[in-house]
């Protein structure tokens, strides 16, 4: 069978699976069965199929049909331009993350010091570091499982160092800026998600204490006068935070903006939005000198 007859049968079936991205995934398929980028299987389309990569995708199709993603069963995904690996116990970065990339890149400068915390795969770590060469910057990640992904996606970065870090351990804050002998100009967050059945579960109470946790971790790297500014596309959380009141004033009220009117030296950035499957929190801050 002809690549192109292939192409035609597999997009049926993945489209009868996934209407809205059965076409992509079968074409992402493809690639990785060929071994080879898209512009160079679209080159091949009049060659014959072998019987090693009709394989390959019939066991990704099964697969699939379990429920797996396809990022993990091809192994890798595309994040701002770079190749990230992922599988079974790390999170698949998700293109909206690159508007994070995308300010930091707009914040830092060169010699700057960055610090991305819960990593993950560490994809922004990558993003950043591949894009700002003269920038060092520290990939922090807790989790056994994910930090072989955070480490092989970091390999192509030598001005980016790999720790395993808990985020809720103020020791090992004080640790971190003893190891980078200078202040952060920058950190970055994107936290794994909170499930919504979880947070519809979570007192009002819990919420508020889970929310002052991050704020209480982020104004450990701030220097006074720094600012925190809360986004929110979901007026949903505002009412959570209003229960803030009594965190000191660097808090600034619960303002909806454009992430793009926020690049200043002297803003921080904390964003979480509401989404089908739960809370997402990013943060963006600036030290202040």
């Amino acid at each position: 069978m002809l690549v192109r007859e292939y192409r035609t049968r597999l997009r049926d079936i993945l489209t009868e699976m996934n209407p809205e991205e059965g076409v992509a995934i079968a074409d992402l398929m493809l690639c990785a069965a060929l071994e080879t980028d898209m512009g160079t299987m679209l080159s091949v389309l009049d060659e014959e199929m072998s019987e090693e990569s009709e394989e390959f995708c019939g066991k990704a199709i099964k697969e699939l049909s379990y429920g797996k993603p396809i990022q993990y069963i091809l192994g890798s995904c595309c994040f701002f331009g770079q190749d990230i690996f992922v599988g079974e116990g790390v999170f698949i970065p998700r293109s909206d993350t690159e508007l994070l990339v995308e300010t930091a890149l707009k914040i830092l400068q060169p010699g700057d010091l960055f610090a991305d915390l819960c990593s993950g795969s560490g994809c922004i770590s990558r993003a950043i570091g591949a894009n700002l060469t003269d920038c060092k910057g520290y990939a922090l990640e807790l989790s056994r499982k994910a930090l072989p992904y955070t480490i092989r996606n970091l390999d192509p970065c030598p001005n980016v160092e790999v720790l395993r870090f808990d985020v809720l351990d103020p020791d090992e804050y004080a640790a971190l800026a003893i190891k980078a002998g200078r202040q952060f100009d920058l950190l970055v967050s994107n936290p794994p998600y909170i499930p919504t059945d979880v947070i519809e579960m979570l007192s009002q109470k819990a919420f508020v204490q889970l929310s002052e946790l991050t704020i209480a971790n982020i104004k450990f790297c701030l220097e006074n006068g720094g600012k925190i500014i809360a986004y929110f596309p979901d007026l949903v959380w505002r009412e959570y935070f209003n229960q803030l009141s009594h965190l000191p004033s660097e808090v600034l009220g619960m303002r909806t903006v454009e992430i793009d009117n926020m690049i200043d030296n002297d803003v921080i950035l904390v964003r979480l939005h509401h989404i089908n499957r739960g809370v997402h929190i990013n943060l963006c801050i600036r030290q202040l000198f």
